[in-house]
């Protein structure tokens, strides 16, 4: 699994000014936190924890004090939440009532800091960022991107006749199936799930950079996309090239700090056995665990 704990480690010279050394000044229980993947707002609040003005586009100084909590500092940023890594490993999203300074300062203390104004100032550098890094939105990772699938608005007909007409809609290729929205540009509406395993993903020479979805069975549905340009229509074609041939029956997504199961996965009508060890998932609401044997039939569950 890749890790990112250590990637745009940067020293204070290039991160720290006036501004955040005048807020730290007379108050050891004050500080700052690095965010990384969060737009920078360069006009603070008048009071409460207060966003710096450096002009960062990947990283955020706020400044805030041991008892500032992330719900206040999610407020004060119209911000969703923040996450926590530690030593490049699993990303966690906080709960509300956790203090992101506080936390810096208790990790320093267990690897022996004791004075109060050290304690301070190493948290107050970005380098440590390596150790213990905050996000404030979830990071994708290289390996999550491998997974993330195809998806677009094209037109679309349904079916080999004339009958239906083109039209331009969302399409995704999903796990081992095609899916098209019943309504341009949004997935609201009815959901048209074309099951790929078995069946059949051809080129249509009559029309430029067009392709025919089929699945398998007596009750073969068929749908035709029509990409807008060639790159679309090649990555599209070997995409669902592969799907048809194969069968999606073992995933493997432990360590991926996930909180809800993929969307694609209640699609894949092969899957047999799923692991989900060391997540962070939750049990209950859209995408959660008590949903997946409404969906799939899994001999073998790993989940801890």
């Amino acid at each position: 699994m890749k890790r990112n704990g250590s990637r745009s480690c940067t020293t204070r010279k290039t991160r720290f000014g006036s501004r955040e050394r005048d807020w730290l000044k007379g108050d050891t229980q004050r500080g700052c936190v690095c965010l990384y993947g969060g737009a920078v707002d360069p006009q603070p609040p008048a009071s409460g924890p207060q966003a710096s003005s450096t002009p960062q586009t990947d990283l955020q100084l706020v400044l805030c004090s041991t008892s500032t909590s992330v719900e206040e500092l999610c407020a004060q940023r119209n911000g969703q939440g923040l996450y926590v890594q530690l030593h490049g490993d699993l990303v966690r999203r906080l709960d509300p009532s956790e203090r992101p300074l506080q936390m810096v300062y208790d990790y320093l203390t267990s690897m022996g800091y004791a004075d109060p104004v050290r304690v301070q100032d190493e948290a107050a550098n970005s380098d440590l960022s390596c150790m213990i890094r905050f996000y404030s939105e979830r990071p994708v990772n290289a390996d999550q991107q491998e997974r993330t699938l195809l998806k677009g608005v094209f037109s679309v007909r349904k079916g080999k006749t004339q009958l239906h007409k083109w039209a331009e809609r969302q399409v995704i290729l999903c796990g081992t199936c095609l899916i098209v929205a019943s309504v341009k540009d949004s997935l609201a509406g009815k959901m048209h799930i074309l099951p790929l395993v078995g069946g059949k993903v051809e080129e249509v020479k009559r029309r430029q950079h067009c392709l025919m979805f089929s699945s398998a069975g007596s009750q073969a549905q068929t749908y035709f996309v029509n990409f807008d340009t060639l790159a679309d229509y090649q990555r599209w074609h070997r995409q669902a090239s592969k799907v048809v041939s194969q069968t999606v029956s073992v995933v493997d997504l432990s360590c991926y700090s996930l909180e809800t199961v993929p969307e694609y996965l209640f699609y894949c009508q092969d899957l047999t056995h799923l692991n989900l060890r060391h997540n962070f998932m939750r049990l209950q609401g859209p995408g959660s665990l008590l949903n997946l044997p409404r969906y799939l039939e899994i001999h073998t569950f790993s989940q801890d």
